[in-house]
């Protein structure tokens, strides 16, 4: 059989493949919603007090968080738990009460650059939250991570 090339067909298979490859770039460019409302409108969690209840708002608002272990700044005065948000490492310090938390941000930089005499150079932009008793540190630039610390702890106190 002599069969002629219809280019017809690699074409319209080629507009096909561009309009998938486009989608998926969309898709992915697009900044997730973070809420810590389920598809009823009732919230998964309550106000955040302490680090479990942190845990259970951000998985609430939908990422996933992972325990990591303890972690260590010369700069707070307690220890910290290291905990994984979508695989970016963030810092969460708890203190003994609201008063305590609040004497240690009173001494971050309003750049996030020093706290107290220590000028810190950061590997990324860092990002300070206080919730209660809390002091949340994320050094990234991760928009789902940022959005959702936002959403369970209010907008950071220190940073860029």
């Amino acid at each position: 059989m002599n069969q002629k090339f219809n280019p017809v067909k690699p074409f319209l298979l080629s507009v096909c493949l561009l309009c998938v490859i486009a989608v998926g770039f969309t898709a992915c460019g697009r900044k997730l919603p973070v809420s810590n409302q389920s598809p009823q409108g009732k919230s998964h969690a309550g106000p955040v007090k302490d680090y479990a209840s942190l845990l259970t708002d951000l998985r609430a608002a939908g990422v996933s968080v992972k325990p990591e272990g303890k972690v260590d700044q010369p700069f707070f005065s307690v220890t910290g738990m290291m905990i994984k948000v979508r695989g970016e490492d963030v810092q969460v310090f708890e203190y003994s009460d609201a008063t305590a938390a609040e004497a240690q941000t009173a001494l971050v930089s309003p750049s996030g650059s020093a706290v107290g005499t220590t000028k810190i150079h950061w590997v990324g932009p860092p990002h300070f939250f206080k919730k209660g008793r809390l002091i949340v540190l994320y050094v990234g630039d991760n928009d789902i991570v940022l959005n959702a610390l936002e959403a369970v702890l209010g907008r950071q106190f220190s940073g860029r």
